[in-house]
């Protein structure tokens, strides 16, 4: 299945976030080479109004996998049936995101259906979940194909406010859970990451990022290859911990064993070779967070992620 391509005006809207500084994270085994392929927005993409609409191209092949805007719509005034009816000033937002031009086996977002309305007339919302750092993204997640789904919604009316969504009233630093496909067919697992703010009024789009391995999960928020849910395992026996702001390394294959250390961004910030079994590398000068550990020797690797206080 084809993704939609963008139209002219959309493809040179995107193009305007040429600069997305787009980071491909390559970690190799004797058997399989693995990649995430990130892209930081810069800066942060704001929608508040009807007229922002923003293109997610989650892999830079100028087709949009996702579609976002900010609907806003308010209205008022009379009318006569039998009589005159005052209808009061109405308000109503939704955050929207669309699943371009995909059906229920193509681009889809992870997320939950509500029904509303009443026994003898029942609609649906499809509703993307706001998935917390770290959480597993693969297929045991309920993923909805709908061409339009909101994260967030507020309709006043009458008097009454309705509200919903699992992005609302705010959510900083979560996830949409996405699954694409790419023009064989292929289907990939990914995240956005969003900030919604001001009770459903506001999207911000910080980065977003996909697992390059066909079917292969990926964590919400990594950067790097996960290797602890793919077929790759640990050759090398050791033993890697954090205390504090140290992190100690055991293991008895110590000679010519290289040792990598990559923040969440999927930047490379120590490359050293062991000199001893019981190794300590203090990470004072880098701030609190998780970090990747990766032990290599002679085409044996271990993997490990750690956190730093």
């Amino acid at each position: 299945m084809k993704k939609s391509k963008l139209s002219s005006n959309a493809t040179k809207y995107l193009l305007q976030y040429s600069k997305l500084s787009v980071v491909f994270i390559m970690l190799k085994s004797s058997d399989a080479v693995c990649e995430v392929v990130y892209t930081n927005v810069e800066p942060d993409v704001e929608l508040t109004d009807g007229s922002s609409s923003f293109y997610v191209d989650l892999n830079n092949d100028l087709a949009a996998d996702f579609h976002f805007y900010v609907r806003y719509a308010s209205y008022g005034g009379y009318y006569t049936s039998g009589g005159i009816y005052y209808i009061p000033e109405h308000h109503n937002y939704k955050l929207r995101v669309f699943t371009d031009g995909i059906d229920l086996t193509g681009n889809s977002l992870a997320g939950s259906l509500f029904a509303y309305g009443t026994t003898f007339s029942v609609g649906y919302k499809a509703l993307p979940y706001a998935l917390e750092i770290n959480l597993l993204i693969n297929s045991s997640l309920n993923f909805i194909g709908w061409h339009s789904q909101t994260m967030a919604y507020s309709t006043e009316s009458f008097g009454f406010t309705y509200y919903g969504g699992n992005w609302y009233p705010e959510k900083l630093d979560h996830y949409l859970g996405v699954r694409f496909k790419d023009t064989d067919e292929n289907t990939y697992y990914g995240w956005i990451r969003c900030d919604v703010k001001d009770e459903g009024h506001t999207l911000v789009i910080k980065d977003y990022a996909y697992e390059s391995e066909p079917d292969n999960p990926i964590v919400a928020g990594d950067t790097v290859h996960y290797i602890g849910i793919n077929s790759i395992e640990n050759t090398i026996e050791a033993t890697v911990y954090s205390f504090g702001r140290d992190i100690y390394i055991l293991t008895e294959t110590f000679q010519n064993t290289e040792v990598i250390i990559c923040n969440l961004n999927g930047q490379e910030i120590i490359r050293n070779i062991l000199q001893s079994k019981n190794e300590l590398i203090n990470m004072s000068n880098y701030p609190a967070g998780i970090y990747l550990v990766t032990l290599l020797n002679c085409g044996k690797r271990y993997d490990k992620k750690i956190f730093i206080e």
